[in-house]
């Protein structure tokens, strides 16, 4: 029997409390790592973390389509009666070609962002890459079908069992290469939820609104936008290592560690209610810009109170890491609003996404990365470069999508009708 959907105020609970568990689980991971390597060989992990967040983000162009279709199947008539694609195979089925993607290109990457990598490693991360499609399906199917207890299960129990492996690791030696594996470890959970779970079993049974081939394509368009989105969100920290002069690299932790921080409190929660917001639109007959006029003030708000705050008691934060990470509370300031741009980039393109709008999702996100990485290529001090290139990017990316949504008013929903398939 399928559970009933929790109310508005249940459902905003727990996907807020998992958005905390994973935003804190996601700095005490940066701690332990902090704590356990040097400050050279924790530039090496920043730039492995980015690596794996970033082939992670590609990844979520696969959860942003299955929570678009298998929403938008449950809102269609006769939609039992389609042969839609289903959602977690074709998610495991691209996973799988992605993560053979990676094995076969890291010799040619992999030195340059992850020196002195095992090839052990490089068969751990294209492993990870094939598991985690299938964690990230079953998230989307979970919001598309509102099952918002096991949507936000996945987000934290992911969270909380790499930081208690990683822990361990580092209690038992703390080697750069065994934080690297232990990093690996969360890509596994999904699969208990698939088993033992009633709503984990009920959305690996979710079904796309179209047939596999239009939803391939549609997923592999949502990955290309998410590949550009994770340049900026998870994959920043390499980027800025292959622009950046190694012997500023070498110095860099402080900066890479502050970036992290900084859009962490406004990005982990924005990104774990990226589905609630989704669906939101899809049901709303109203204007977009009135749906996400909260969601958009809200976020301006935690930015500037956030950059006010960063800049006064960030520098003694950030000491926590240990004495070698100083940094400047102007640049904690100017990192933590440039993170509420990055923000409004997201809500902007998921309103495209939630018109069924790919190009221009797409387009928005390869302009903001376009612009933020060809600023990190221009000469100046890195942490002048960094900053500039975060409030830009974002900023045009944003320009684009609105301009997009406001030309073009989405069609009317259709009329609600629960898809059997889903029960």
């Amino acid at each position: 029997m399928p559970s009933a959907a929790p109310g508005k105020g249940r459902t905003l609970s727990a996907v807020g409390l998992s958005s905390l568990v994973a935003a804190a689980c996601g700095y005490i991971v940066l701690i332990v790592a902090s704590r356990s390597l040097t400050p050279a060989d924790n530039a090496n992990f920043l730039a492995f973390w980015g690596v794996l967040l970033g082939l992670f983000g590609v990844l979520t162009g696969l959860m942003t389509e299955a929570t678009r279709a298998v929403k938008s199947r449950r809102m269609m008539h006769h939609a039992a009666a389609m042969a839609g694609a289903p959602v977690l195979p074709v998610s495991l089925l691209i996973g799988g070609a992605a993560a053979l993607i990676v094995a076969v290109t890291s010799p040619w990457w992999m030195p340059v962002l992850i020196p002195d990598a095992p090839a052990l490693l490089w068969l751990g991360i294209a492993l990870a890459v094939l598991l985690y499609s299938g964690h990230i399906g079953l998230a989307g199917a979970s919001a598309g079908q509102e099952r918002w207890g096991t949507y936000s299960g996945l987000a934290a129990a992911e969270a909380v069992f790499r930081l208690l492996v990683m822990a361990v690791a580092a209690f038992i030696g703390g080697s750069l290469a065994g934080l690297e594996y232990a990093a690996l470890s969360g890509t596994l959970v999904w699969l208990y939820f698939a088993v033992f779970s009633s709503g984990g079993r009920a959305g690996m049974r979710a079904r796309a609104d179209v047939g596999m081939l239009p939803y391939m394509v549609r997923c592999l368009m949502a990955m290309a936008t998410a590949a550009a989105t994770a340049v900026l969100v998870t994959g920043f920290p390499a980027v800025i290592k292959i622009a950046a002069d190694p012997a500023d690299f070498a110095l860099a932790a402080p900066l890479l560690l502050a970036v992290s921080l900084t859009r962490a409190p406004i990005m982990i929660p924005l990104q774990a209610f990226q589905g609630v917001v989704m669906t939101a639109l899809i049901h709303s007959r109203e204007p977009a810009y009135r749906v996400l006029a909260k969601p958009f003030l809200a976020v301006v708000a935690l930015g500037l109170v956030g950059a006010v705050a960063a800049a006064l008691v960030g520098p003694w934060i950030m000491l926590i890491f240990g004495p070698d990470y100083s940094v400047d509370g102007w640049l904690l300031g100017a990192l933590t609003l440039a993170a509420a741009f990055l923000a409004i980039l997201t809500l902007t393109g998921t309103t495209a996404m939630a018109q069924g709008r790919h190009g221009l999702y797409l387009a928005g996100w390869v302009a903001a990365t376009a612009v933020s990485v060809g600023i990190l290529f221009v000469p100046g001090p890195l942490d002048l470069v960094v900053v500039a290139s975060l409030f830009a990017g974002p900023a045009v990316g944003a320009l684009v999508h609105g301009i997009g949504v406001l030309r073009r008013q989405p069609a009317p929903a259709p009329s609600t009708s629960k898809d059997p398939s889903d029960a």
